[in-house]
């Protein structure tokens, strides 16, 4: 608003003047609403909240009634039935948990394999993403002018 000419501020509506001090029927119509009336846009969101809430409430109401009613059909065959039932139930169990007890010790094999061939083959010691940086060891006493050989380190003679 700053950028804008003086005269084209004062063209702006101003805020709505306060209702202090009038006679409530001196206001238009339309006015007298306004005053009593929610924002339209959170009167919209809560008839949308309310229509959503309504819908869910009878999706569960015919999701529980179903359920019920399939529970009273369908329990004579579930009684007829079990002796199929239990047994193939049960070694559906013992073969998923022994599945599962398989792919465990297969991922720590794995686990162990690869930490024995990385301690054998000397990678342990190194940080992890050493090979991608210039990593020396000798650097700090090399540069302070030690020359350093494998396993001793020795004063450099000194340049003339």
């Amino acid at each position: 608003m700053a950028d804008r000419p003086p005269a084209a501020r004062a063209a702006l509506p101003g805020p709505p003047r306060p209702l202090r001090g009038q006679a409530h029927t001196d206001l238009p119509l339309r006015r007298r609403i306004q005053h009593h009336a929610y924002d339209s846009a959170r009167l919209v969101g809560f008839l949308a909240l309310a229509v959503t809430l309504a819908a869910l409430l009878v999706l569960a109401g015919v999701t529980l009634t179903v359920a019920f009613v399939a529970l009273v059909v369908l329990s004579p065959l579930l009684l007829l039935t079990s002796p199929l039932w239990v047994p193939m139930a049960a070694a559906v169990f013992v073969s998923g948990a022994a599945s599962i007890i398989g792919w465990c010790l297969a991922v720590g094999a794995v686990a162990a394999g690869t930490w024995a061939y990385r301690y054998f083959t000397g990678r342990h010691r190194r940080p992890v993403g050493a090979h991608r940086v210039d990593y020396d060891v000798g650097a700090a006493p090399r540069a302070a002018g030690w020359a350093t050989t494998r396993g001793s380190t020795a004063r450099a003679p000194a340049s003339t």
